[in-house]
């Protein structure tokens, strides 16, 4: 798929690993964070305008909100480039994280190739497009150009059969994936997720799957399309789309197989993702934060998992719960449903929709000895404080909630 999604975009039948070809994207992702650097680097690679204003999409999620008047007098200067620049997909803060509403909004469509200044764009293959990250470099020469060259990577077929047993999800699997492969399996491939295990996940579920391909070192993780992908983009995708799959005699550099039956609650133990143990193996750490949201795991679908297990609990004595929809319509739907509530009712808190605490920046920052249970895709040294992170599933968050330590969520029902 990466091949030919790469060809089509670049003009060129059939490239092997290895080619290099000039590609143009469907669409440039950059956000508050990247925007500013990435447009200071397009003026001074000589681009005086954006080749295709109607292609790129700038969204407000990092720095949300302001935590100073040097970060908000920049994206101040964006937001004026961006008018000036005509680029119509701008969503200011309290949106939501740019990923997250470019997948709402229908912007990620299968066959796709998409570009983006963040290290999570990897997260649109869940759709069947061609989604990787890119330096800001990188993107001012395509904002100027609208072209840009990338080498055409090797593929790793990942095979996933039989459903999640219950009190397991996505991000369980996706940690089982990331124990097998370790943050070196992958380096500069695409990983293209195949099998029954695969096709029984929901959207937002492949979403989490893809998102952490980058954490493998893939360039782009991809799921083929299905009815799945089509019923969802049903009256949400923004035009028409083709979809590409993988010929039946398509070879791949090598192929990996997961069991999903065989998964059991695991956790990215600190401070490396490719850290992998059983929350059994964790049981009984205290946990002083915990923190529900992300690109990764902070959908709708994610947050109300986790607010239905707090509902008509409390969260435990000497424990923060942190929880960050990652969009405004997330957040809108969870307080339709009421599900906003049992989360305050319980104890805990909820944020402006972006990407909140999980880089650090502001917003829920550890002290030295403090423990935090997340659901985000990071938890190297020092990315949120001197604290130490554990990575884990929204489910396991809320038993950590409950309990205040960590606690199989299957015996926390």
């Amino acid at each position: 798929m990466a091949q030919k999604i790469l060809g089509a975009h670049a003009d060129v039948d059939a490239p092997e690993p290895g080619d290099h070809v000039t590609a143009t994207p469907d669409l440039v992702l950059t956000h508050d964070l990247s925007a500013y650097p990435a447009k200071e680097r397009m003026a001074e690679l000589g681009y005086d305008s954006v080749r295709y204003p109607d292609r790129i999409f700038v969204a407000f999620d990092h720095h949300v909100p302001s935590k100073s008047d040097v970060i908000t007098d920049r994206m101040n200067e964006v937001e004026a480039w961006v008018r000036r620049q005509g680029i119509e997909h701008f969503y200011p803060a309290g949106s939501g994280i740019s990923h997250n509403v470019m997948i709402e909004e229908g912007f990620v469509t299968p066959g796709s190739l998409i570009l983006g200044s963040d290290s999570h764009t990897t997260t649109h293959g869940s759709f069947g497009a061609f989604a990787t990250g890119i330096g800001h470099t990188d993107c001012g020469e395509v904002m100027g150009r609208g072209e840009l060259w990338l080498r055409v990577p090797e593929t790793k077929k990942v095979v996933v059969e039989n459903a999640l047993p219950d009190g397991c999800a996505a991000k369980d699997l996706a940690l089982a994936l990331m124990g097998t492969l370790t943050a070196e399996g992958a380096i500069y491939q695409a990983l293209e997720y195949h099998g029954s295990g695969v096709a029984a996940l929901a959207m937002h579920e492949r979403q989490t799957l893809a998102n952490l391909s980058v954490e493998l070192g893939a360039m782009a993780g991809v799921v083929p399309p299905d009815e799945t992908t089509r019923a969802y983009l049903d009256g949400r995708a923004r035009g028409a789309y083709e979809e590409v799959l993988p010929d039946d005699d398509a070879t791949y550099v090598d192929e990996v197989r997961l069991d999903a039956a065989t998964v059991e609650p695991l956790l990215a133990m600190p401070s490396r993702v490719d850290n992998v143990g059983t929350v059994a193996d964790a049981a009984g750490t205290r946990v002083d934060q915990v923190f529900v949201g992300t690109c990764n795991n902070g959908s709708y679908e994610d947050v109300a998992a986790f607010a239905r297990r707090l509902s008509g609990e409390s969260v435990a004595d000497g424990t923060d719960v942190i929880v960050v929809p990652a969009s405004r319509r997330a957040l809108q739907r969870l307080n339709e449903e009421g599900l906003s509530n049992a989360i305050l009712e319980a104890g805990g808190m909820i944020g402006t929709p972006g990407c909140g605490p999980c880089f650090g920046a502001h917003g829920g920052i550890l002290g030295e000895g403090d423990v935090c249970v997340g659901t985000m895709n990071r938890n190297f040294p020092g990315r949120m404080g001197p604290g130490e992170i554990y990575l884990g599933s929204p489910e396991t968050a809320a038993a950590a909630a409950v309990y205040g330590e960590i606690t199989d969520p299957r015996e926390a029902r």
